[in-house]
């Protein structure tokens, strides 16, 4: 089979995902949530919110280190119908397409068919497509992409870099 050429694969780090469902209020709720974790210095990492008819889920991750602070907020700043199910540890697989195409993405889905690996979320930008996993699995999930993909030989490492942590900003 011939593999498509992309651009490269990036791996995060350690992660944890967050699960909201149900609730007609869900993208408020979210709102207020994402505002509490900047007002708290907690990163967030990924972002996806789902809405079908009277279905509504919203999935992110934060980096490992920051679930206590997360688990003490959300009990801090309760709102009732709102329930929070940990995921962990997961971890994102970043496919840098150079250009966005179905046939990338249903190459993707295709490889998280055909194997055990979980798939916990997915979002695509025109350049970009990030796939959500159990974070002890990625390096199996990157051999189990390029059977699919060709990544050229002077691709940067695989691995994470820099991990972008916020602090509090003060004007001098």
């Amino acid at each position: 089979m011939e593999r498509i050429r992309i651009e490269g694969i990036k791996l995060s780090n350690e992660l944890v995902g967050i699960n909201f469902e149900n609730s007609s209020r869900l993208t408020d709720y979210v709102s207020r949530f994402t505002h509490v974790l900047t007002e708290n210095q907690v990163n967030l990492n990924f972002l996806s919110i789902t809405n079908r008819g009277v279905f509504s889920q919203a999935f992110c991750c934060i980096g490992s280190g920051d679930r206590p602070v997360v688990e003490e907020l959300l009990t801090s700043y309760p709102d009732p119908g709102f329930d929070a199910d940990f995921t962990g540890p997961v971890g994102s697989l970043s496919v840098f397409t150079h250009q966005f195409s179905l046939k990338i993405l249903g190459l993707i889905l295709t490889v998280f068919g055909k194997t055990p690996l979980p798939l916990y979320g997915l979002a695509s930008s025109l350049s970009v497509i990030t796939c959500i996993t159990d974070y002890t699995l990625l390096k199996q999930a990157v051999t189990a992409m390029l059977e699919y993909f060709h990544v050229s030989p002077d691709h940067i490492s695989f691995e994470p870099e820099i991990q972008v942590k916020q602090t509090k900003y003060i004007k001098q």
